[in-house]
């Protein structure tokens, strides 16, 4: 299940010696906690993890607990909780909750914005393995939030882990090379960038080579390239992805025959604005696709919907 595939993936974030704490302090608590939350049991999982959090000051739980407010799991998403339990997970040494942490105080989550803080945070995970976390912090030099300006120590914080082949590192290089200080932009070093992460099937990378194509930044590409591009990154539960990749289906090319859309394309900007709906969380995004899907549906036969409509349920039930 994938749940605890993340917990595993988290404790595999871990120094030696953090995960030799860890071990320690994998109590039967904690093992009950593991086998709920594989099961798909999130009260049970919650209610162990929180006493072994509380009880046994479990590194590992307090981490755990947050990723439960942070992804919703059996609870509404509440990102100051999971900051404050990332926050105490942080101070007990997980480089990924160390990470999480700086990000809390970046975006000023669950204390006010402290960059001070955030750039500590980053300091630590970074320095325990977490080597994206170098990124992070350039970006607060890219952006000069809370420090003075400097385009190219950002660069060189996070280039060796994107030269590591960390997707997270190669994405920032990607997003600093596009939408970075004006004194450092390079469309075709963004471009090979996403290349890169993309390669490794990064869903983010596609979204932005779907936005390098369709803006024309990089040569030789159609938009029928960039409709792709969108639909992959959206195939991979992407959800920026959704409303592009709706929108790009119902402004495809007409059908020669028919000079009408397609139906499969009309199907498909069915399906992909309906998630957008559904999922995105830009007001405006939202709006653009409802007004699209009563166009579509003033042309489209209703005898479509419930097979449409089931795909949708299933792209976005696979999604949790």
């Amino acid at each position: 299940m994938k749940n605890a595939l993340l917990i595993f993936l988290c404790m595999a974030m871990l120094s030696p010696e953090e995960n030799a704490n860890a071990q320690t302090d994998n109590t039967q608590i904690m093992k009950d906690a593991q086998a709920a939350l594989a099961a798909g049991d999130y009260e049970k999982a919650f209610a162990e993890y929180h006493a072994a959090a509380n009880d046994d000051k479990n590194v590992l739980a307090q981490f755990s607990l947050g990723l439960f407010y942070q992804n919703g799991w059996g609870r509404a998403v509440d990102k100051a909780i999971a900051c404050q339990w990332f926050e105490q997970a942080a101070q007990g040494g997980i480089p990924t909750a160390q990470h999480l942490t700086g990000i809390c105080f970046e975006e000023g989550i669950h204390r006010p914005a402290n960059p001070a803080a955030a750039a500590n945070w980053f300091q630590k995970s970074a320095q325990a393995g977490h080597t994206h976390s170098y990124c992070h912090l350039g970006n607060l030099y890219m952006t000069g939030k809370g420090f003075p300006k400097d385009p190219i120590k950002a660069l060189t914080l996070c280039h060796p882990a994107a030269e590591q082949g960390a997707i997270p590192a190669q994405i920032w290089m990607g997003k600093f090379y596009l939408q970075g200080d004006a004194s450092i932009q390079d469309m075709q070093k963004a471009y090979l960038w996403f290349e890169a992460a993309a390669q490794k099937q990064s869903p983010e990378a596609f979204y932005y080579l779907g936005i390098i194509m369709d803006k024309g930044l990089s040569q030789g590409h159609t938009p029928r390239k960039a409709r792709q591009m969108f639909e992959q990154a959206a195939a991979l539960k992407y959800v920026p992805a959704y409303f592009q990749t709706g929108k790009h289906f119902f402004d495809a090319e007409p059908d020669p025959g028919t000079n009408q859309l397609s139906a499969e394309h009309l199907a498909k900007a069915y399906v992909w604005l309906s998630a957008t709906v559904q999922r995105s969380e830009n007001p405006e995004e939202i709006s653009a696709a409802k007004e699209i899907l009563q166009q579509i549906l003033a042309v489209m036969p209703t005898t479509w919907l419930a097979e449409l409509d089931h795909k949708v349920a299933q792209h976005l039930l696979e999604s949790h």
